[in-house]
């Protein structure tokens, strides 16, 4: 895997923070411009405001109960953009938008002993620009946590166990880094990592390195002296209802059984990687064949590669096997993936392994393909399935008119130049995104103009919320205040009863199908007064947002 050391250290780490810098500006371009996604974006931040009204920041809380989704880890990230930037979007994404650049800037520092330093910068540009990294770097979401300290263990150990003359301080490291992994996310921050490195050391018939070389006698107190003490605290706050629903609900019966709806088949990952690489996932053949090539080999005389290829394989299984799938679920199996694109990359930027003339033109064609998929969907089934939303044909141009000119600098011999170009139309389907379909989008999603519109009309009195037969997370983190509880009524009964025992006008928001029924059902003596209607993304309807009050408080 070695390739010559072409780069000065200085210049190599020039160009890390050039990077960096890159990688930062890409992932912060509009991040804050948007409302929130439903549903996990809202989930983290209401339960984040929760945090704030309460005092706590021990145990999360959403809509008054208690919120087993997930560890502290992601909460006190987002507590520290709220306190720069303010409870909004860019101050609930600032962190992620930071942690994915500092992904980004490791992955490209800790791989150049590894694989060289010009795959290294390869490396961090592949991973910097695929599609999903746009989307998971600027969301308020545990994940990018996740992706940087899983990496950040994995790649430690790795080290670890190629260089002994650092072998103390990565493996602590690599303990550290599953720690924190877990504080973010929960067992698989050390369960997944462990496994991978088991399955390492069995297949290279070395598994006493675990105790002999492992330094457990020192990791395993650092491991438990970082993730502990918050677990205890959260479950002594609450009699230990936390950690058991944690366990049971948010892990085992995730894993066991489909939540949310969120299921496919086996071969799942096999179909979603490829679109989340995009647009380098057009040369994962070329990139896997030398593996493939020296498999006799692979175990015994290429141990990085051994390693990399444990990581992959071991992840998605693991995830494939699940119940419950979801794209993201196996973000942290990219990095392989990304060190052997850069690898073959670089081998074809220098001459070394020219990538041949045919392969490319395939690869090309492909993604020519895939950007001619996105023009036509965008051209006519998005305004066939989401009317108001209008043609998004432009997202298609991106991939295929840099598939275009990249072939062009191909039949010219310019690898350089295709390889920028390339680049280039990764940066330009984000720019697309952000400038033009976010904003259009958020028109679509009117939880945040509900609850400016519920505030333009109290002025800081008290109101009560509520929603009937609808639900999005965002609705209560736009137009509630502090801890206040969404309402959600199934009968009228129980909407009178919110509406005599609670402060001030009750806000109520449903299907705009359903408001005849409720306007009819209600008594006359209320004052009910239809304050906003918007189409919603989600559901694919309109939405009604009521307020009512007895007449006499009426406006």
């Amino acid at each position: 895997m070695a390739f010559k050391q072409s780069l000065s250290l200085p210049r190599f780490y020039f160009l890390c923070g050039l990077l960096f810098l890159g990688a930062l500006a890409l992932f912060a371009y509009h991040s804050g411009s948007g409302s929130l996604w439903d549903i996990d974006e809202p989930n983290n931040a209401q339960a984040l405001k929760e945090m704030f009204a309460q005092h706590n920041f021990v145990v999360p809380l959403f809509n008054g109960t208690l919120r087993v989704a997930k560890p502290a880890l992601n909460y006190w990230l987002m507590w520290g953009g709220v306190e720069v930037f303010g409870m909004n979007s860019w101050g609930l994404r600032m962190g992620s938008v930071l942690v994915g650049a500092l992904f980004i800037l490791y992955l490209t520092m800790a791989t150049r002993r590894l694989i060289g330093p010009g795959p290294a910068l390869l490396t961090g540009l592949v991973a910097a620009t695929i599609l999903h990294s746009q989307i998971i770097f600027r969301a308020a979401v545990p994940d990018p946590l996740l992706i940087l300290f899983v990496s950040m263990s994995l790649i430690s150990y790795l080290r670890a166990y190629q260089f002994p003359e650092e072998r103390s301080f990565s493996i602590l490291l690599s303990y550290a880094a599953m720690a924190l992994a877990t504080l973010d996310e929960g067992p698989i921050g050390f369960l997944i990592p462990g496994l991978i490195i088991v399955v390492f050391l069995l297949l290279r018939g070395n598994l006493p390195y675990l105790w002999k070389e492992g330094r457990l006698q020192w990791g395993l107190p650092l491991f438990l002296l970082i993730a502990l003490p918050w677990y205890v605290a959260v479950g002594v706050e609450t009699h230990w209802r936390w950690d058991l629903g944690f366990l049971l609900r948010a892990n085992i019966s995730r894993y066991n059984a489909e939540m949310q709806g969120h299921r496919g088949p086996f071969f799942y990952y096999l179909i979603t990687i490829p679109l989340a690489l995009l647009p380098w996932s057009i040369f994962l053949p070329q990139a896997l064949l030398p593996l493939w090539q020296k498999r006799r080999q692979l175990i015994q005389e290429h141990p990085v590669d051994t390693f990399l290829l444990s990581w992959l394989l071991v992840w998605v299984i693991f995830f494939s096997i699940s119940a419950t799938k979801l794209p993201n679920y196996v973000w942290e199996a990219y990095p392989p993936l990304f060190m052997f694109l850069g690898i073959r990359l670089y081998g074809a930027v220098t001459g070394e392994r020219p990538l041949q003339r045919q392969g490319l033109y395939l690869s090309l064609t492909a993604l020519f393909l895939v950007g001619m998929a996105l023009l036509l969907a965008g051209a006519w089934i998005v305004p066939a399935q989401i009317p108001p939303l209008g043609s998004l044909y432009y997202l298609g141009l991106p991939y295929a008119l840099s598939a275009l000119i990249a072939m062009l600098w191909v039949w010219k011999s310019q690898t350089g130049r295709w390889l920028v170009t390339l680049t280039a139309g990764g940066a330009a389907l984000t720019f697309c995104l952000m400038t033009y379909t976010e904003p259009a989008l958020n028109l679509l999603k009117p939880s945040a103009f509900m609850g400016e519109k519920i505030r333009q009309y109290q002025d800081g009195k008290p109101y009560s919320i509520a929603a009937w037969h609808w639900f999005q997370p965002n609705f209560l983190f736009y137009a509630g205040q502090g801890n206040m509880v969404l309402h959600r009524p199934r009968h009228i009964s129980e909407l009178l009863h919110i509406l005599r025992h609670h402060p001030g006008p009750l806000y109520l928001v449903l299907p705009s199908r359903e408001v005849p029924r409720i306007r009819n059902r209600l008594p006359n003596d209320l004052a009910i007064q239809t304050i906003y209607v918007s189409y919603e993304l989600y559901n694919h309807e309109n939405l009604t947002l009521l307020r009512i009050s007895q007449s006499s408080h009426s406006t």
